[in-house]
């Protein structure tokens, strides 16, 4: 198990420096060991994965060097931080999944993970998404600012999270707004 950790904890170092040396402003969460997230807090007692510090919006950083070093010395999962570089949107993977059709169909490429934990896909869009009754109907969430989302390859109790399509596939672009709902509405 000793050696699974250490291959998964070098995975997500790697993983957390490049979304880092692309702007993105990364946060270690809590890390899941196959029975329970743990966390750095010695009085945390949160069941679900969360941030490990709790002023952690002021800490988020896309400084690569700062990433790596975080994760060199502990095993923690990846989250990055939304509302600054973009929004991050979460539905459930039935209407996900006719989104990211739609998306495709219209030739608009975003980044779009899979949280099984959760149920949901995340997709990708510029900072400040207006909202808009589509998203209510479609049970869409918006991570916007001082939001968290998990990236993979984030260990969770149901799988870790998943790139359904990876942010190199994008050029590590995002969805414009008219873009994203004119999906959401098609979907």
């Amino acid at each position: 198990m000793n050696a699974l950790r250490t291959d998964l904890g070098t995975r997500l170092r790697a993983a957390a420096v490049e979304y880092a040396a692309h702007g993105w402003p990364v946060v270690p969460v809590s890390f899941f060991d196959g029975r329970s997230y743990t966390c750095v807090q010695a009085d945390c007692v949160e069941e679900t994965m969360h941030p490990v510090w709790r002023l952690w919006p002021d800490r988020a950083s896309a400084d690569p060097k700062v990433v790596a070093a975080w994760l060199g010395m502990l095993t923690l999962s990846v989250a990055v931080r939304t509302g600054v570089v973009f929004d991050v949107v979460s539905m459930p993977e039935a209407a996900a999944t006719r989104v990211q059709a739609a998306l495709a169909e219209r030739h608009t490429a975003t980044p779009v993970a899979v949280w099984r934990e959760r149920g949901r896909r995340l997709f990708w869009v510029e900072p400040g998404l207006p909202w808009r009754p589509v998203l209510g109907r479609l049970d869409a969430r918006v991570s916007a600012e001082n939001g968290w989302v998990p990236v993979p390859p984030t260990p969770t109790r149901h799988g870790p999270v998943q790139w359904a399509v990876e942010p190199a596939q994008t050029g590590w672009c995002f969805a414009r707004h008219e873009d994203f709902l004119a999906a959401a509405s098609a979907g």
